[in-house]
């Protein structure tokens, strides 16, 4: 009975968790907040070190907003967002911004 006993002690300790060990707290998303005040839908990139990754469309006369994968604001704190008019000309771009982890960046594109 002793060693019963001895053993339901031993199997209670290795499942304890301690209460020191507290979990990372999760990190707040990077959002880019785009309010197209064109008639035209506009497809939005980030650019990172010569890389052009899509992060989606904004509708004419509406807002959406984008989470920035962390990946891309971590290997890349300065970075710079192109639009491409779908059926329209050019690419215009952003000048180099500085974006933090959990930060929220707003782009207001402006009717013509």
């Amino acid at each position: 009975m002793r060693n019963a006993l001895l053993a339901l002690a031993l199997l209670g300790a290795a499942c304890h968790h301690g209460a020191t060990s507290a979990a990372p707290e999760p990190q707040a998303a990077t959002r880019l907040k785009v309010q197209n005040q064109q008639f035209l839908d506009m497809d939005v990139y980030v650019l990172r070190e010569g890389q052009r990754i899509r992060l989606g469309m904004v509708a004419g006369l509406s807002t959406q907003v984008f989470t920035i994968p962390d990946d891309i604001v971590r290997s890349a704190p300065q970075l710079r967002f192109e639009l491409h008019p779908i059926g329209g000309r050019g690419n215009p771009r952003t000048e180099t911004i500085s974006v933090l982890p959990g930060d929220e960046v707003e782009l207001t594109i402006p009717p013509r």
